[in-house]
This record gives C-alpha cells, sequence and structure tokens, in this order.
C-alpha cells in the first residue's frame, strides 16, 4: 500500500502526493489551545491533534529559503 497524502505547505493543496512526506508534525495542544496562533490555525480548519505533512519541495523552502 502506497502512502498518500496532500501537502500542507506552500504547494497546491489539492495535490495529492505518493511516499512518505518529508517531514510531519503535530501541534503541542497546550500551545495550540493558549495561543493566539492556535487561533489564526483553528480559522484556517487546523486542530490541536492534525498532523501537518510537507512535500520535498516544501520542506526545502521552509528550513532553507525561509519565505
Amino acid at each position: 500500500m502506497t502512502y498518500q497524502y496532500n501537502c500542507d505547505g506552500f504547494c497546491n493543496r489539492e495535490t495529492i502526493y505518493s511516499g512518505h512526506p518529508a517531514l510531519t508534525a503535530e501541534f503541542n495542544e497546550e500551545w495550540y489551545k493558549s495561543s493566539r496562533i492556535g487561533g489564526q490555525l483553528h480559522e484556517h480548519e487546523y486542530d490541536a491533534g492534525d498532523l501537518i505533512t510537507l512535500c520535498p519541495e516544501c520542506t526545502r523552502r521552509l528550513l532553507i529559503e525561509r519565505p
């Protein structure tokens, strides 16, 4: 079975990637619930327990280019 995911980064969120994402992360629930940024993320339909996935290109942009 091939792993499939949508990238939560800078690219088109409708694109479905196969293989493993380059980077995965989960929001810290305490931080999410107590910070202003957590509220902003909630407005964009993210929840505290969500797993965030980034494709290789978005990972490179985030960690190297830092837009």
